[in-house]
This record gives structure tokens, C-alpha cells and sequence, in this order.
């Protein structure tokens, strides 16, 4: 019964107004939207906002292409200068000799740049993400990982 109250009242002002929702709440709409979806099979299913509200959440969430350095970051806030970025085998050397793997050229350039252009960015690497094996873990990570860019 909570989640379609929620789902109903959600779904309603989105119609009515859908500015008057920001672009973090509507990244944490869509996220929710995922976990019903992922998570909550069947169930979660019956309880998904209609399509036209589903997109207006996911823009939130699309690639972000900040203007001064033509880079696109994964997920941002442009309001608040703050990206995460998902940084995939492509971005690091294969690992040393200790078995440590370092950032290449490019993603050190696209950090320094971004920083430059007033960006506060978090890397998320594969390596460490793929360690985790439930979404309470990952969720901890993320938390850790953006608490330092919000202070």
C-alpha cells in the first residue's frame, strides 16, 4: 500500500509541475524507479510512474557535457560542480608489479582539466566497484565517495 500511495502522489505532481522538481530530486526519482524495477521484480512493476514521468526522471541522470572542456561526465550536478565519474578498464594502466593500477594519460588530463574548470569529480573504479557484492555495499561506497565533494 506505500509504495503505490507513493508512486500515486509522486506521479501526480510530476504532471501537475514538473519543474517544480529539482534535477537531484528527479536523479533520485529515477533511482527509485530502478530499484523498484531491478530489485523489486514483479512487484516493483505494478508500482513504476507512467512513461512520460519516467523520462523526465532519466534525463537526470543522462552523460553531462560540460561546455568549457567538451569532456562528458557520467553523473553530475552542474549547479554544484560535483561529478562522479565510472572510470572502466580503459581508464588505467594495466596493473605494476604490486598488482596497483594507476589512471593513463588521458583521465589524468580529463581530472586535471575538469578541476581547472571548477569541477569537483570522483572517480569510481571498476576494480573496486565490481568488489562489492550487494547494493548496500555499493550504496556505502557512493556515500563515501561524495561526502568529501558536498563539504
Amino acid at each position: 500500500a506505500l509504495l503505490a500511495d507513493c508512486s500515486r502522489v509522486i506521479s501526480d505532481s510530476l504532471a501537475r509541475d514538473p519543474s517544480s522538481w529539482s534535477e537531484e530530486e528527479r536523479s533520485q526519482l529515477h533511482q527509485w524507479q530502478l530499484w523498484l524495477s531491478l530489485e523489486r521484480g514483479e512487484d516493483g512493476q505494478q508500482h513504476l510512474l507512467p512513461a512520460p514521468q519516467r523520462k523526465l526522471c532519466r534525463v537526470a541522470m543522462e552523460e553531462h557535457l560540460e561546455p568549457r572542456t567538451g569532456y562528458s561526465l557520467d553523473l553530475a550536478l552542474p549547479s554544484s560542480r560535483i561529478a562522479v565519474e565510472v572510470d572502466g578498464p580503459s581508464h588505467f594502466l594495466l596493473p605494476d608489479g604490486l598488482g596497483v593500477r594507476r589512471p593513463n594519460g588521458p583521465t589524468l588530463l580529463k581530472r586535471r582539466l575538469l578541476a581547472a574548470a571548477g569541477w569537483r569529480v570522483s572517480s569510481v573504479p571498476f576494480y573496486e566497484w565490481n568488489g562489492f557484492a550487494t547494493a548496500k555495499e555499493r550504496q556505502t561506497y557512493l556515500e563515501r565517495a561524495v561526502a568529501p565533494l558536498l563539504g
